[in-house]
């Protein structure tokens, strides 16, 4: 294994920074994740590491790191993942998630991006975008809830799926939410399924696990997605 060789990948979305170290083993030795205004933590962490390469893609346009100005370093756009029938709005994340779950788990796949926003994307087995879905992220649900009504408590997800009929306000909220949100989930799951019989259901993003706690139907769980389209898009 060349310890020398690596690799630092830096995913900015609308939330969260994270950074991944790959080395030449396609071994990812090390992450992180910091909320915005934590970027200079992420700079300093990393600071004494020299890295062969650099690949950088975002959803944010006006954050800028340390590592966006360097020789090696190369911005990600959507152009450059070889995905066919792309549109231009589309965004970075979902088109590297999509490739990504791709080529890992074959197409054609459908892939679940459960973060701020919640994505859906789907692709065929000749690797054509065949279209999507964008919504509030589950976390976005919760507190756009609160913040847009004058007696509503912000809650907490909860770990279990709650009962359906709810017998107190907060009880109602997570129960709201939790069923409606799946049973939306599931249409487009079943729907997609109607079409693609044989494809994979691949669910990713910050609130994957709790969703899938809950019992939404896929196939595999994988919060590396983005990277995984990075690393096979091998820039």
């Amino acid at each position: 294994m060349d310890k020398s060789w690596l690799w630092l990948v830096i995913a900015i979305g609308n939330t969260r920074i994270r950074a991944v170290i790959f080395n030449r083993d396609r071994q990812i030795t090390q992450e992180y994740a910091y909320i915005h205004k934590d970027l200079p933590r992420l700079e300093i962490e990393l600071s004494n590491q020299q890295f062969a390469k650099i690949s950088i893609f975002s959803v944010v346009a006006d954050l800028v790191t340390y590592w966006h100005g360097l020789a090696q370093t190369q911005i990600i756009t959507t152009a450059n993942i070889p995905l066919q029938n792309l549109y231009a709005s589309l965004g970075v994340d979902r088109a590297l998630a999509s490739f990504g779950a791709g080529e890992v788990y074959g197409y054609p796949v459908l892939v679940i991006d459960a973060g701020t926003a919640l994505t859906l994307t789907g692709v065929d087995a000749q690797k054509n975008l065949v279209g999507g879905a964008i919504i509030a992220g589950l976390r976005s649900q919760f507190t756009t809830l609160h913040q847009n009504t004058s007696a509503l408590p912000n809650i907490s997800i909860p770990q279990a799926l709650p009962n359906r009929w709810a017998t107190n306000t907060s009880a109602a909220i997570a129960s709201g939410i939790a069923h409606i949100f799946l049973s939306g989930l599931q249409a487009y799951i079943d729907d997609w399924r109607s079409q693609f019989p044989d494809s994979r259901i691949i669910l990713t993003g910050g609130d994957g696990d709790r969703l899938k706690q809950w019992g939404l139907k896929i196939d595999a769980l994988d919060p590396y997605l983005i990277f995984w389209g990075v690393w096979h898009c091998q820039f």
